[in-house]
């Protein structure tokens, strides 16, 4: 009996010998430090320049819709201001009448009111984290006041993360 029982244990060990498979884990922490980041970008501008060569123009202004898109990248909501870079426009030289910044306004395309730009920042929209486009509308309003000639000026755009 003393053999019989001698010999199940090595067989049975004997095949769990053979059966047994070799194994062995190793772990790692993989960590990822995420900074704030936004950006801000023009994907078309098709209407920023206006041509004045009707009475009615100088009268009633111009309107150029749809003038511009803007994309907004962010991790984070986010506002985007706009202002006038300088509080007049360049332009022909003295004796001409410098053409102040308002004469040009903005708005979100479709809106109802234009924003008359000067060099302090206006709010004019805001999102969610990700990524966003909106498009913006330009209105020219220089009446009767100044000189022929080509007139320019930097409109600023900052998004902001909030």
């Amino acid at each position: 009996m003393k053999k019989i029982i001698t010999l199940a244990i090595i067989l049975i060990t004997g095949f769990t010998a053979a059966n047994a498979q070799s194994t062995s884990t190793a772990s790692q922490t993989v960590s990822l430090t995420l900074q704030n980041a936004i950006n801000i970008s023009v994907t078309s501008a098709t209407g920023t320049s206006f041509l004045f060569d009707d009475v009615s123009e100088y009268q009633n202004g111009q309107t150029n819709a749809n003038a511009s898109t803007f994309l907004v990248k962010s991790n984070r909501p986010w506002a985007v201001t706009v202002k006038a870079a300088a509080a007049t426009f360049s332009g022909p030289a003295a004796p001409a009448a410098q053409m102040p910044s308002t004469v040009l306004g903005v708005r979100l395309n479709g809106g109802s009111n234009f924003s008359s730009l000067s060099t302090t920042a206006a709010s004019l929209t805001s999102g969610v984290r990700g990524s966003s486009s909106f498009s913006i509308d330009y209105n020219a309003n220089p009446g009767f006041n100044y000189d022929a000639g080509t007139y320019s000026l930097s409109v600023v755009y900052t998004a902001t993360q909030q």
